[in-house]
């Protein structure tokens, strides 16, 4: 699980493998695989950093990854099955 911070300062955990999207507009919205929203003080980016940080620590692999990162992943994954 992940912390985050809504906007009124409560702080809540959220299962980092049930988020559906994470959107900036300009409030960073959290929407999650039941159908809850849940607007975060934190950005975008800093919400895939955390997510990125957990999953490392089951898996040793990031939850989250954009361009090079991402191939590079699925190249690694392709050639150790």
């Amino acid at each position: 699980m992940i912390e985050v911070t809504r906007l009124d300062g409560r702080i809540i955990l959220v299962n980092e493998n049930l988020i559906e999207t994470v959107e900036s507009t300009p409030d960073t919205v959290v929407l999650m695989a039941n159908g809850r929203k849940f607007i975060v003080k934190e950005s975008l980016s800093e919400i895939m950093k955390r997510c990125n940080e957990r999953s490392g620590v089951q898996c040793e692999a990031p939850l989250v990854s954009t361009g090079e990162m991402a191939v590079q992943s699925r190249i690694s994954e392709a050639m150790h099955r």
